[in-house]
């Protein structure tokens, strides 16, 4: 069998080297990003009402599974 396939045309286009890393670009999406650095920087300045969502959160969660099992 013949490779009629022109080997340029197996890799990924050139990026240039001033483009940014996928790893460090933004979140795709509708402004999700912005929503989670928001949210991350609330964690930072409020930590307790972080943890107080997560005990609301576990107590609900065990809440519904004792009703679900009974």
């Amino acid at each position: 069998m013949v490779d009629n396939m022109s080997p340029t045309n197996q890799f990924h286009p050139y990026q240039p080297p001033d483009t940014t890393p996928k790893s460090e670009a933004p979140l795709a999406g509708h402004g999700f990003g912005d929503m989670l650095g928001r949210a991350r920087e609330m964690a930072r300045n409020n930590p307790g009402a972080l943890l107080g969502g997560l005990a609301a959160v576990a107590i609900g969660a065990g809440l519904l599974r004792r009703k679900r099992m009974s």
